[in-house]
Protein backbone atom coordinates (compact mmCIF):
# COMPACT_ATOMS: atom_id res chain seq x y z
CA UNK A 1 0.00 0.00 0.00
CA UNK A 2 1.00 3.39 -0.88
CA UNK A 3 -0.19 6.64 0.54
CA UNK A 4 -0.05 10.13 -0.63
CA UNK A 5 -2.10 13.92 -0.92
CA UNK A 6 -5.11 13.26 -3.42
CA UNK A 7 -5.40 15.00 -6.92
CA UNK A 8 -7.83 16.39 -9.47
CA UNK A 9 -7.36 12.67 -11.05
CA UNK A 10 -8.14 11.09 -7.39
CA UNK A 11 -12.32 12.81 -7.70
CA UNK A 12 -13.83 10.13 -8.98
CA UNK A 13 -12.61 7.03 -6.63
CA UNK A 14 -12.47 9.32 -3.66
CA UNK A 15 -15.65 11.10 -3.49
CA UNK A 16 -16.84 7.43 -4.31
CA UNK A 17 -15.36 6.52 -1.02
CA UNK A 18 -16.28 9.60 0.63
CA UNK A 19 -20.06 9.19 -0.27
CA UNK A 20 -19.66 5.56 1.44
CA UNK A 21 -18.04 7.03 4.65
CA UNK A 22 -20.84 9.48 5.17
CA UNK A 23 -23.18 6.97 4.98
CA UNK A 24 -21.53 5.12 8.22
CA UNK A 25 -22.15 8.81 10.00
CA UNK A 26 -23.89 8.73 13.53
CA UNK A 27 -25.33 12.59 11.73
CA UNK A 28 -28.54 13.09 10.78
CA UNK A 29 -27.22 15.20 8.06
CA UNK A 30 -26.15 12.38 5.36
CA UNK A 31 -28.70 12.39 3.08
CA UNK A 32 -27.09 14.27 -0.08
CA UNK A 33 -26.66 12.24 -2.86
CA UNK A 34 -23.24 11.25 -3.95
CA UNK A 35 -22.98 14.32 -6.82
CA UNK A 36 -22.77 15.96 -3.72
CA UNK A 37 -20.43 14.43 -2.45
CA UNK A 38 -18.15 14.81 -6.10
CA UNK A 39 -18.55 18.40 -5.67
CA UNK A 40 -17.43 18.78 -2.08
CA UNK A 41 -13.97 16.81 -2.82
CA UNK A 42 -13.65 19.24 -5.98
CA UNK A 43 -14.49 22.05 -4.06
CA UNK A 44 -12.11 21.43 -1.54
CA UNK A 45 -9.08 20.29 -3.91
CA UNK A 46 -9.66 23.14 -5.74
CA UNK A 47 -9.73 26.17 -3.04
CA UNK A 48 -6.84 24.28 -0.90
CA UNK A 49 -9.22 24.19 2.24
CA UNK A 50 -8.55 20.85 2.72
CA UNK A 51 -5.56 18.13 2.31
CA UNK A 52 -6.85 14.27 1.83
CA UNK A 53 -4.08 11.68 2.45
CA UNK A 54 -5.22 8.44 0.25
CA UNK A 55 -4.22 5.06 0.22
CA UNK A 56 -3.76 3.25 -2.91
CA UNK A 57 -2.16 0.31 -4.58
CA UNK A 58 -2.14 -0.55 -8.24
CA UNK A 59 -4.26 2.73 -8.99
CA UNK A 60 -7.22 1.69 -6.44
CA UNK A 61 -7.76 3.76 -3.69
CA UNK A 62 -8.83 2.89 -0.19
CA UNK A 63 -9.26 4.92 2.03
CA UNK A 64 -8.36 8.53 2.86
CA UNK A 65 -8.23 11.12 5.49
CA UNK A 66 -9.19 14.26 6.09
CA UNK A 67 -7.47 17.29 7.51
CA UNK A 68 -8.91 21.06 7.59
CA UNK A 69 -6.50 23.44 9.30
CA UNK A 70 -7.04 24.67 12.55
CA UNK A 71 -5.75 27.52 14.96
CA UNK A 72 -5.44 28.15 18.51
CA UNK A 73 -5.78 31.82 19.78
CA UNK A 74 -4.14 30.02 23.07
CA UNK A 75 -0.93 28.98 21.49
CA UNK A 76 -0.74 31.14 18.31
CA UNK A 77 -0.42 27.96 16.43
CA UNK A 78 -2.14 26.02 13.43
CA UNK A 79 -3.44 22.45 14.15
CA UNK A 80 -5.49 20.03 11.93
CA UNK A 81 -8.36 18.57 12.32
CA UNK A 82 -8.94 14.81 11.24
CA UNK A 83 -12.30 15.33 10.19
CA UNK A 84 -12.52 11.74 8.29
CA UNK A 85 -10.58 8.46 8.44
CA UNK A 86 -11.94 5.83 6.05
CA UNK A 87 -10.90 2.49 5.06
CA UNK A 88 -12.84 0.22 2.30
CA UNK A 89 -13.83 -2.67 3.91
CA UNK A 90 -11.54 -5.04 1.62
CA UNK A 91 -8.55 -3.59 3.22
CA UNK A 92 -9.99 -3.63 7.20
CA UNK A 93 -8.07 -5.64 9.72
CA UNK A 94 -4.53 -4.60 7.21
CA UNK A 95 -3.62 -1.54 8.96
CA UNK A 96 -4.56 0.38 6.59
CA UNK A 97 -6.23 3.09 9.17
CA UNK A 98 -3.33 3.21 11.04
CA UNK A 99 -1.09 3.78 8.26
CA UNK A 100 -3.27 6.60 7.48
CA UNK A 101 -3.17 7.98 10.56
CA UNK A 102 0.63 8.35 10.73
CA UNK A 103 0.46 9.57 7.28
CA UNK A 104 -1.37 12.57 9.11
CA UNK A 105 1.18 12.74 11.78
CA UNK A 106 3.94 13.24 9.36
CA UNK A 107 2.03 15.62 7.05
CA UNK A 108 1.39 17.92 10.42
CA UNK A 109 4.99 17.65 11.44
CA UNK A 110 5.93 18.90 8.37
CA UNK A 111 3.20 21.75 8.07
CA UNK A 112 4.96 22.87 11.70
CA UNK A 113 1.63 22.46 13.29
CA UNK A 114 1.17 21.80 16.72
CA UNK A 115 -0.88 18.54 16.44
CA UNK A 116 -4.17 17.22 15.17
CA UNK A 117 -7.18 17.31 16.70
CA UNK A 118 -10.04 14.64 16.00
CA UNK A 119 -13.46 13.57 17.57
CA UNK A 120 -15.19 9.99 17.20
CA UNK A 121 -18.07 8.97 18.30
CA UNK A 122 -19.03 7.16 21.59
CA UNK A 123 -19.77 4.13 20.51
CA UNK A 124 -16.98 3.66 18.10
CA UNK A 125 -14.17 1.80 20.42
CA UNK A 126 -12.47 0.20 17.59
CA UNK A 127 -11.41 3.86 16.52
CA UNK A 128 -10.85 4.73 19.95
CA UNK A 129 -8.63 2.03 20.58
CA UNK A 130 -6.68 3.19 17.95
CA UNK A 131 -6.16 6.88 18.34
CA UNK A 132 -5.53 5.80 22.32
CA UNK A 133 -3.17 3.20 20.82
CA UNK A 134 -1.67 5.90 18.83
CA UNK A 135 -0.97 8.27 21.44
CA UNK A 136 -3.90 10.51 21.53
CA UNK A 137 -5.42 11.67 24.57
CA UNK A 138 -9.39 12.39 25.23
CA UNK A 139 -9.79 15.65 26.15
CA UNK A 140 -12.09 15.84 28.97
CA UNK A 141 -11.23 19.72 29.79
CA UNK A 142 -13.72 21.13 27.70
CA UNK A 143 -17.17 20.19 26.38
CA UNK A 144 -18.11 20.44 23.00
CA UNK A 145 -21.12 22.08 21.40
CA UNK A 146 -23.10 22.54 18.08
CA UNK A 147 -25.94 24.81 17.27
CA UNK A 148 -27.92 23.76 13.77
CA UNK A 149 -28.17 27.42 11.98
CA UNK A 150 -29.87 25.88 8.78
Amino acid sequence: MEFRDANQADIEQLSTLFHSYRQLSVSLDNSAPESDSVKWIKSRLADGSAVFLVAHKNGKLFGFVTLYQGFSSVSLSKYWVLNDLYVTHEARGLGVGRSLMEQAELYAKASKSKGIELETSLDNHVAQSLYEDLGYVENTQYKHYFKKII
